[in-house]
């Protein structure tokens, strides 16, 4: 693998800081006199679903979260002596293979996973989770990028993405470093591909071409992370997005200010994170406690309303209030999946016809310079 792969699935959350608390080695076993260390990294507040509830009190954890600005991270630390230290991560289901074949996750044990029978049958589905036919890690949060928009302007769901281009959004268009959401989204959008992310080098180069006209004539910032795209909303300063996410309407509301999605008739991408087990886990036994614990209906319904996020157990889908049931369609989630879809990352090794990943870092650096 190599490290440079710039693997960010979403920019950091609302504005989140740097990584908080160092791996620790866990111990084997729980003492009745001490804590047991369980070392886990991911975006904030994907940690929200393991402190639920009293599971931490009760099982004499100290949990101790390392929080992520991209996925690369996790691969880096654990290529850097973090394998036999860390206990759990959330991946980004379309790197499983790379961790996999590069040694830095271990198979999941399913007879182990209470619920694995009520999970997402179309996510449980995907190749991309697998690697010689064992599953590397388990879907528990899922969702799409939609385009964002202000309905006290934007009067209407967009009915094209290339509505962003429209002059009476010019200068009011909010665009944001996501590199790989970025091309999930417009990979399709620009060149009619089936599959974003499989595209030639002339194709992955006319993707860019076309993001730098957005960010050099329509758009009023480029933002680091959602939260600063969030709050650009609410203080009116966008009115439409050329990339979202469902939690910034859920941050945005949190500042008093009502921003809408909707996927436009070119659809989008989606993505779907995965609790992975790195190789050596120091806690396993544990680790499936937390597993459990995080697929369980109460912090499945938590995580879902505090995030305006898609979940995997379909048991908690009954719990939620009837907004969050229509925003992600689960009635009918083959149908949501024809209009956002689960691409794979672009190939890692040349020879496939495709531009591979760092073909399209080195076109995305041109869009970071415009």
């Amino acid at each position: 693998m190599d490290h440079r792969m710039k693997i960010t699935r979403r920019a950091f959350n609302a504005g989140a800081g740097a990584a908080a608390g160092a791996a620790a080695l866990g111990l084997m076993g729980r003492p009745a006199e001490a804590k047991t260390t369980i070392t886990w990294m991911g975006w904030q507040g994907y940690e929200t679903p393991i402190l639920s509830g009293d599971f931490v009190t009760k099982n004499d954890i100290d949990f101790q979260p390392t929080f992520i600005a991209s996925n690369e991270e996790i691969i880096t630390k654990l290529q850097a002596g973090g394998l036999g230290k860390t206990d759990l991560i959330t991946m980004y289901f379309g790197y499983l293979p790379l961790m996999a074949k590069g040694g830095l996750i271990e198979p999941i044990d399913t007879s182990r996973i209470a619920v694995f029978d009520k999970l997402v049958p179309q996510f449980l589905g995907q190749d991309t989770i697998k690697h010689e036919g064992k599953l590397m890690g388990v879907p528990w949060n899922w969702g799409s990028l939609p385009i964002m928009y202000d309905p006290s302007v934007v009067t209407g769901p967009p009915e094209s993405w290339f509505d962003v281009m429209k002059p009476e959004y010019t200068g009011k268009v909010a665009m944001v470093d996501d590199p790989l959401g970025n091309l999930l989204v417009w990979g399709s959008v620009v060149t009619g591909a089936k599959i974003g992310t499989y595209l030639t080098k002339e194709e992955m180069a006319k993707v860019i071409d076309f993001l730098i006209e957005v960010k050099t004539k329509q758009a009023r910032a480029y933002f680091a992370t959602y939260g600063d795209m969030a709050d650009a909303f609410a203080r009116n300063e966008v009115v439409i997005s050329t990339i979202g996410w469902e939690a910034v309407a859920v941050w945005t509301a949190q500042k008093g200010k009502k921003i809408v999605y909707s996927i436009p008739k070119e659809g989008t991408g989606m993505f779907m994170d995965c609790l992975c087990i790195p190789t050596d886990c120091p806690n396993r036994d544990l680790v499936y406690e937390i597993i459990n614990h995080v697929l369980s209906p109460a912090p499945q319904k938590q995580f879902a309303e505090e995030q305006s996020a898609g979940i995997t157990n379909l048991d908690a889908v009954p719990l939620l209030n009837a907004e969050l049931k229509a925003s992600y369609n689960y009635d009918d989630l083959d149908g949501f999946m024809q209009k956002a879809k689960l691409f794979p990352v672009p190939p890692t090794e040349e020879g496939t016809g495709f531009a591979t990943y760092n073909d399209f870092l080195e076109e995305y650096e041109r869009l970071k310079r415009a």
